[in-house]
């Protein structure tokens, strides 16, 4: 796992380890970043350019065989991180709490990082009983590391599927991705951890499967007009105690007025919300915003706090 976030911590739980005929290489060629897996099979290649995906590892018949191979001598190890989440929390102090992110799970993994959309489609139709082996056996993998996950010193897990409608149909969501979300929550709840599931994406079409898997909560529920849906309609199908953690539209807090941020934030804070255990996330991730918009949410803050 990496620090990530800015942070001098490393968590190094649940550390990947693949078979010892695969030999993993990184290479830069201009603004290009190239990987190579060399394997039994051949090598698979993946491309990014300026941290986007131009070519996938896993592009034919063969490399779906390579790959496979790859993940049959695949092992999650165990690491303690107690100290290093230990120094994250005095950071923290009683100015927040810590949900230790991870994932994603095997089909948005194909999907975002190995085979990509196009590929994936493809394969799952040509060659489905190659795929449905493939994705059983990823997840069969994935089990060890939401154990490791689950005994961690963390009190919360989140699990960073960016599901959406938008390239994971109902159909596909409910026969796949939905049941390795309930093994990762119920592992989760068996250890006491509260468990988190980071959906970014349009899931209004999906909340009905998505409560199936008995999550505690959703991070980057994202409303229209970037997502399509409204937290009150989360809480309408998952109940009332569904944790919401979420955001201002970059269209208010990124790209709109100043001046806009708080009648927004009256808007959307309904005092259903309000009742609810929502978290309100301002994310900057990669994006500069500037100070006085975080200023802006503060002094829309202050008039609740006396």
């Amino acid at each position: 796992g990496a620090a990530g976030w800015g942070l001098p911590h490393e968590l190094r739980s649940p550390e990947w380890k693949w078979p010892d005929f695969v030999r993993q290489e990184y290479r830069q060629d201009g603004s290009k970043t190239i990987r190579d897996w060399q394997t039994r099979g051949g090598v698979l290649t993946a491309i990014w350019d300026r941290g986007h995906p131009v070519k996938y590892p896993v592009d034919s018949r063969e490399t779906i065989r390579a790959y496979y191979e790859m993940w049959e001598g695949m092992e999650f190890v165990w690491r303690d991180d107690s100290m290093e989440y230990k120094k994250i929390e005095e950071k923290i102090g009683d100015d927040g709490v810590m949900t230790r992110f991870w994932g994603p799970s095997a089909i948005p993994m194909l999907l975002e990082n190995d085979m990509g959309v196009e590929n994936f489609y493809y394969f799952l139709f040509d060659y489905h009983d190659e795929m449905d082996a493939l994705i059983k056996l990823i997840h069969s993998k994935m089990l060890k590391a939401f154990e490791c996950l689950a005994n961690g010193p963390w009190e919360s897990v989140t699990l960073c599927e960016n599901t959406s409608t938008y390239y994971i149909s109902p159909e596909i969501y409910g026969k796949y991705n939905m049941p390795h979300q309930r093994d990762f929550v119920e592992l989760m709840k068996k250890n006491n951890k509260t468990a988190i599931l980071h959906m970014c994406g349009h899931v209004r079409d999906i909340l009905h499967l998505i409560k199936e898997t008995g999550c505690d909560g959703i991070h980057a529920l994202t409303p229209p007009p970037t997502g399509n849906t409204p937290w009150e309609k989360a809480l309408d199908i998952l109940g009332d105690n569904l944790i919401i953690i979420s955001c201002l539209d970059p269209t208010i807090f990124i790209s709109g007025s100043v001046d806009d941020v708080g009648p927004q934030l009256d808007r959307l804070i309904t005092p259903r919300i309000r009742n609810s255990p929502f978290v309100l996330g301002l994310f900057a991730d990669g994006i500069c915003v500037s100070l006085e918009r975080f200023e802006a949410v503060r002094r829309w803050i202050d008039k609740f706090s006396g």
